[in-house]
């Protein structure tokens, strides 16, 4: 572009958010799981849905964008299952978020639910992204 340069006009942060799988929360019967996460609870992000007998592994990241300038301090889990009848919820884990950018932290995070208790396998990543535009030179 003749005439113009690129400059950082902004920064962006995000946290990619791997769900791994789930520890404890089947009774070997097949169901469907599926999981969303959030840090706001207006912007909710879903995994696919994953057909299974024993515990459901999802491997899958999710990238859910952070205001930066009211940095949220936990992320929300909820885990469902579904079959024919319809969908249930298993269970909700919280955890903090890092505060370290761009490492990522593993954590295994236990689910609280009206009947099955698990855990939920996570990695955390804080990324910061420079937003690049052009101005007139």
């Amino acid at each position: 572009m003749r005439g113009k340069k690129i400059i950082i006009t902004d920064e962006d942060v995000k946290l990619l958010v791997t769900i791994i799988g789930t520890i404890g929360v089947t009774n070997g019967r097949p169901y469907q799981y599926k999981v969303e996460a959030w840090t706001n609870e207006n912007e909710k992000y879903e995994t696919k849905v994953v057909p299974t007998e024993g515990d459901p592994e999802f491997d899958e990241e999710l990238q859910i964008f952070q205001d930066k300038n009211f940095p949220a301090e936990s992320l929300y889990v909820d885990v469902f299952k579904t079959n024919s009848i319809g969908t249930y919820f298993v269970g909700r884990g919280v955890t903090l978020l890092p505060t370290v950018k761009g490492v990522d932290f593993y954590r295994e995070v236990e689910l609280s639910g009206p009947e099955e208790t698990g855990f939920i396998q996570l990695s955390l990543n804080l990324m910061e992204f420079e937003v690049l535009g052009y101005v007139s030179s």
